[in-house]
């Protein structure tokens, strides 16, 4: 029973660090999406269709939600605004 327990402790590891870099990519795209200049995030999901928008919960929600949570951080150190000197 233990050794089961770290196995699928161990996959689920492995699973979070290989969804790390997808879902920076998706963050990336979402972000660099032309129909969302000059759109509030309100506006732009409700522009979205029915595929759209059920691709963006199951990408975003369920078991990823921890890679998706560090891709996000990633993303926000790599992309911060310079303030002006």
């Amino acid at each position: 029973m233990d050794i089961t327990i770290w196995i699928i402790a161990g996959v689920l590891f492995l699973l979070f660090l290989v969804m790390i870099p997808v879902q920076y990519n998706y963050i990336k795209a979402l972000n660099e999406d032309p129909r969302r200049k000059e759109k509030t995030q309100n506006e732009y999901y409700e522009g979205m269709s029915f595929q759209e928008e059920q691709l963006h919960f199951n990408s975003q929600g369920g078991l990823f939600w921890p890679s998706s949570f560090v891709a996000s951080l990633i993303y926000k150190f790599r992309h911060k605004k310079k303030k002006p000197n």
